[in-house]
C-alpha cells in the first residue's frame, strides 16, 4: 500500500482537500494526515499547532471526504492523547463503520489514550511510528496493529543512521520478528527510490512517503536485490 504524506504536496499545500484529490489521482491507495485540538477548541486538520481553526479542514469536513472515498484508506495521525480528540475521532469512524480503512497512527505518547482504548474499541486498528525499531528488541511495543519503521528523508542524518543499524538483512528479521509478535510493519517517511527498494527487498511493501509518482513507480517494476 502506497500512504501518501499528508497529501500530494508538491502540487498543493499539505493537508488539503486538493492535495489528497491529487495524490489519488497519482495512484496513491490512502492518505496519511494531522488531527489536531486548535487553539479556539475545534478538532482541524493541521501537522502544526494552530491557533484558531479559521482556512483549516474540521474534522466533520475529513469524515465527509473519507465518506465519498470509500475504496481508499486514511492514517489520522494524532498530534496529542487526549480525550477530546480520540473521542471525536472514534466517533467519527464509528459513524461510517470505517473501522478497516480508517487508522490512528502517531507516535506513541500520543497514542496512549488510543492505546489503552483497543480494548474497548476491539475493531479499531492502531498504528505506533517506533524511533528507535531495535529497542524493540529490549522493550516489545504495547500491543497494536502495525508499527512504521524508518527515516525522513528531509531530516540530515536520519537516513544513514537507520541503515547502520539496521541493515537489510537484519531489516528483513526485524519485518518478521515484529510479524511473529503480531504486529503489521510499514516503512516511511520514503522519498527516493533507493530509499523504497531498501524497504520492498526487505518485504516491507506498505510505505509512507510524499513522492507518490515514484512509489508507484517502484510498485510497477521488478523488486531489485
Amino acid at each position: 500500500m502506497i500512504i501518501t504524506h499528508r497529501g500530494y504536496a508538491k502540487e498543493h499545500p499539505e493537508n488539503t482537500i486538493a492535495a489528497f484529490d491529487a495524490a489519488f489521482a497519482a495512484g496513491t491507495d490512502a492518505i496519511e494526515t494531522d488531527v489536531r485540538v486548535s487553539g479556539d477548541g475545534k478538532i482541524v486538520v493541521s501537522h502544526d499547532p494552530a491557533k484558531n481553526s479559521k482556512g483549516l479542514i474540521s474534522l466533520d469536513e475529513l469524515f465527509g471526504y473519507i465518506a465519498r472515498k470509500k475504496d481508499a484508506f486514511f492514517f489520522l495521525e494524532m498530534k496529542d492523547s487526549s480525550h477530546q480528540l480520540f473521542d471525536a475521532v472514534v466517533a467519527g469512524i464509528g459513524a461510517l463503520n470505517a473501522w478497516e480503512r480508517v487508522h490512528l497512527i502517531g507516535f506513541v505518547n500520543n497514542l496512549a489514550t488510543a492505546i489503552t482504548a483497543q480494548k474497548d474499541f476491539p475493531r479499531l486498528r492502531v498504528d505506533q511510528i517506533l524511533m528507535l525499531p531495535l529497542w524493540s528488541y529490549v522493550k516489545l511495543p504495547r500491543k497494536s496493529h502495525a508499527v512504521y519503521i524508518g527515516w525522513l528523508d528531509g531530516v540530515a542524518g536520519s537516513e544513514f543512521l537507520f541503515k547502520r543499524m539496521v541493515s537489510p538483512r537484519r531489516l528483513a528479521k526485524l519485518k518478521e520478528w515484529f510479524e511473529r509478535r503480531g504486529f503489521k510493519v510499514c516503512g516511511g517517511v520514503l522519498n527516493r527510490e533507493d530509499g523504497i527498494r531498501y524497504f520492498q527487498n526487505a518485504g516491507i511493501n506498505d510505505i509512507v512517503t510524499d513522492e507518490t509518482v515514484i512509489a508507484v513507480q517502484c510498485r510497477k517494476l521488478p523488486q531489485q536485490f
